[in-house]
């Protein structure tokens, strides 16, 4: 199921073709028609709801772009140590969606460990953060009206089916904090269509668009929204990069006079273009992303504890940074990951490698794998386990 995802989206022909530049449906054959049914059944998004405190804006009732108030199906709870909360309830809920109401609910892939190890697998591959929302509607009435997004987004409709719009844009590659905005939409969208059961779609960001359930069926779909890579971020690296350079961290020549100005501007000047002429820029900007990206869980109770990697190789042990890097030389292995730092002996290489890949392995055969005592392993990966980018138990 985690490796369907990339293959639906062709793979590398995903990045080089679609991704940015148009949208694109990806078809599910007749007998494919359940393949995202693994992610997310209603079963357990009813647990989900049953289970969690969820809370606006995480948890939202939506209808013609405007946002539900919570009081309108919800109860208040209070509690002698913890805060006040509105808790949905579900006849109230049921009732909106009844009248047409979407039901949102942010960042699943934080709380349901099928859509977490998909994402995991997304952001190794697309080298970008990934967020997934749920939307479940019944009705033809839209929840969000026509709008565009401030990232391209992946739609997985998971069950029963979704009649879609698509306009186009109107203003090249969109910004969250921009200098322009175009409120109004294209006249006349450029296509439609409807997305069933199995089906996937890419939606570039700025691209205007609108979706509804079709009538008589309800609609249960993922949104994975890609965090962008845009010439702003890399700039703003590069700046802060540059942090290193003393001239840089002085203070404005403010009271100097114009000459002195000018070439304190041309020295800035100078080091911004060595920066950006250097041929790995965007391949060192994309590595320093990569290794900041943060760990998704990693509690190992009791394990972690009391230590209990030593006394069993056979525990599942896993990475929760899916974009680490490493850097090799002859001599020596950096592992860059969660915004830490490890120098290691090249001799760890296959060990991190295995890990790397995203799949569980025991403490044992990574040790195999890497040609090292199990106890050698044990060191390395204490090291790791207690920085919080393994976890080790049941997978």
């Amino acid at each position: 199921m985690i490796d369907l995802i990339v293959e639906v989206l062709g793979g590398d022909r995903f990045l080089a073709q679609d991704l940015g530049r148009t949208h694109r449906v990806y078809p599910a054959s007749s007998a494919g028609r359940d393949r995202f049914a693994g992610l997310l059944a209603w079963a357990a998004l009813n647990q989900l709801l049953d289970t969690h405190r969820l809370e606006p804006p995480r948890l939202r009732l939506s209808a013609d772009g405007a946002t539900i108030p919570a009081s309108e199906y919800s109860q208040r709870r209070t509690y002698r140590r913890m805060p006040p909360w509105e808790a949905p309830q579900p006849h109230l809920v049921a009732k909106q969606l009844h009248n047409g109401a979407t039901l949102v609910l942010d960042a699943i892939e934080e709380m349901h460990p099928p859509i977490g190890d998909m994402v995991s697998t997304l952001e190794r591959h697309l080298r970008t953060g990934v967020q997934v929302n749920a939307y479940a509607s019944w009705t033809a009435r839209e929840g969000f009206g026509v709008h565009w997004d401030d990232h391209d987004v992946i739609v997985l409709q998971v069950s029963g089916a979704k009649r879609w719009r698509i306009y186009g844009p109107t203003r090249p590659a969109p910004l969250y904090r921009d200098v322009e905005f175009d409120d109004a939409p294209p006249e006349h969208p450029i296509d439609e269509f409807v997305l069933q059961a199995g089906d996937a779609l890419h939606v570039p960001r700025g691209w205007w668009h609108a979706a509804a359930a079709s009538t008589g069926q309800h609609s249960l779909h993922l949104t994975c929204g890609l965090a962008t890579h845009t010439g702003v971020d890399l700039l703003s690296w590069v700046v802060d990069e540059l942090r290193a350079q003393p001239s840089v961290r002085a203070d404005l020549p403010r009271l100097a006079g114009p000459d002195a100005q000018a070439v304190w501007c041309q020295e800035m000047s100078k080091l911004l273009a060595e920066r950006l002429n250097s041929p790995s820029v965007i391949d060192a900007y994309l590595a320093a992303r990569d290794a900041a990206s943060g760990a998704r869980g990693g509690f190992s109770l009791p394990h972690a504890v009391h230590e209990r990697l030593k006394e069993d190789p056979n525990l599942p042990v896993w990475l929760v940074t899916p974009r680490a890097v490493l850097h090799r030389t002859e001599q020596t292995l950096t592992l860059e990951a969660a915004g830490q730092r490890w120098t290691l002996a090249s001799q760890a290489t296959p060990l991190l490698e295995a890990l790397i890949s995203g799949r569980p392995a025991t403490l044992s055969t990574l040790a195999q794998v890497a040609n090292v005592t199990t106890d050698q392993a044990v060191d390395l990966l204490d090291q790791l386990l207690r920085s919080g980018i393994i976890a080790v138990g049941e997978a």
